[in-house]
């Protein structure tokens, strides 16, 4: 026993430990991704044949105690390459994932919720999309299921592969089995 240390307390942190050291782990696991990156990449919509410019903004911080925060901006740049004008796309998307229990390297989207109102998981059956994240080494993959309408489904994964200067990013949206959009991009860590 440490002197001066209450054996409730040891107690206490002992129990704790042996609870969740998944948890801890958890966090270990995404931490390496913490950081802010930009940078651009192009997207073959396939369907159609065209390319299009995107410039990346990610930023991945800590969430509560053991999940994380995904932010991302992308602006999918004009016909003619420019940032500006009236066929400029902008989206912005910030998403917190937490640990799933007893899975060490699979996080789930957050559920909506507040102090007043009842955390609810998507319904898929209802066109909401289930989210969820796995990071294995260097690979932090974020995939989303939906089912469509009529009945089909849509699957987008996202790969942010860390590399020295920052990270690779890999998109690709299928709808049943077809991939109908593919986006390659290199972003650089600003801090």
């Amino acid at each position: 026993m440490i002197p001066g240390f209450p054996i409730r307390a040891f107690l206490v942190a002992a129990a704790l430990l042996v609870i969740h050291p998944s948890m801890a782990q958890a966090n270990e696991l995404a931490e390496k991704f913490f950081g802010s990156y930009v940078g651009s990449g192009t997207a073959d919509i396939l369907a159609t044949g065209q390319k299009e410019d995107r410039d990346l903004d990610v930023t991945i911080e800590s969430f509560k105690e053991d999940g994380f925060t995904l932010k991302w901006i992308t602006v999918i740049r004009g016909a003619d390459g420019a940032r500006t004008g009236d066929d400029v796309k902008r989206r912005e998307v910030e998403e917190h994932f937490a640990p799933v229990k007893d899975r060490e390297n699979l996080y789930l989207l957050a559920s909506e919720g507040g102090l007043f109102q009842k955390s609810e998981l998507p319904n898929p059956l209802l066109g909401e999309a289930v989210r969820w994240a796995a990071v294995r080494g260097n690979d932090m993959t974020v995939y989303s299921l939906a089912i469509g309408e009529d009945g089909g489904s849509e699957l987008q994964v996202y790969r942010r592969t860390l590399t020295a200067k920052g990270m690779d990013i890999t998109f690709i949206r299928l709808e049943d089995e077809a991939i109908q959009v593919r986006v390659q991009g290199k972003l650089v860590r600003t801090k």
